[in-house]
């Protein structure tokens, strides 16, 4: 397949402005919806894309009450689509498209742990990660392409893009502490999108963690990459939680996480 190759022609052309005074969309040159309209076209014309899979009954039931609370984040409609993989992954492209497997599909056993998942991917989405990371880089560091900064974006942490798309695209040099960083602001903003819903419990997000790191063991290298969930980024949820009764207190650790729905 040629899909490493298009992404780096791609994200080759895109040109890199300063951050000054525009939207975030708009802050790092970036045409995000016609990045993720050419990702999902390359994606499909490999193959990747799974149409059939009849997980798209529990994706888009849930999907489409995240989406709906998040739309007055984000310009673009929210999509959510299943791809190949052989361990549990997912991720979001700019542009609205977010990427799930189904082996990730089979692991979240209820509504509120998937929730938490495309909830966070949709946190990457509504704040503009990847836009501001190329802009940042390109300021620091002179980065000629975005090439690197996406892989990073997308190789690392919980919502980005899974090793096998985008680990040649320089994921393995990503800098560990502002993708930590990252990764806790789509937690966040994550938490706050399930709650926002009124439906979905956001200790969903901490169970599936829970899981992933039950099934994968606490340094696994599947759908987290090199930041396993410890203690620690669970602890900083459940603060998040204790902290902010009005938009939280309706939600409780409920055990909920032991029901299975499919």
């Amino acid at each position: 397949m040629q899909r490493h190759a298009f992404l780096r022609a791609l994200i080759a052309t895109v040109g890199v402005t300063e951050l000054l005074h525009l939207p975030p969309a708009l802050a790092a040159g970036i045409d995000e919806y016609a990045l993720g309209e050419q990702t999902f076209a390359q994606l499909r014309d490999d193959g990747d894309m799974l149409f059939d899979s009849t997980y798209y009954e529990h994706l888009n039931e849930i999907g489409s009450v995240i989406a709906e609370a998040a739309r007055p984040r984000y310009e673009y409609p929210i999509r959510f689509y299943i791809v190949r993989g052989d361990s549990a992954n997912a991720f979001s492209v700019p542009g609205g498209n977010i990427y799930v497997n189904e082996p990730l599909l089979k692991l979240a056993k209820n509504r509120d742990e998937l929730a938490g998942v495309l909830a966070h991917e949709t946190g990457h989405m509504v704040l503009h990660h990847v836009a501001k990371r190329i802009a940042n880089e390109k300021v620091a560091n002179g980065v000629g392409t975005a090439a690197q900064v996406l892989g990073s974006i997308f190789g690392g942490g919980l919502g980005g893009a899974a090793a096998g798309y985008l680990s040649s695209l320089g994921a393995a040099k990503q800098d560990a502490s502002l993708s930590q960083h990252i990764e806790a602001q789509a937690d966040e903003e994550g938490a706050r999108i399930m709650a926002a819903t009124k439906q979905y419990n956001p200790y969903g997000l901490i169970w599936f963690f829970q899981v992933m790191t039950a099934t994968y063991g606490p340094g696994q290298k599947n759908w987290l990459m090199d930041h396993p969930v410890d203690a620690a980024r669970i602890d900083d949820l459940k603060n998040l939680f204790t902290n902010n009764p009005k938009i939280f207190g309706m939600w409780k650790d409920t055990e909920q996480g032991d029901q299975v729905y499919w």
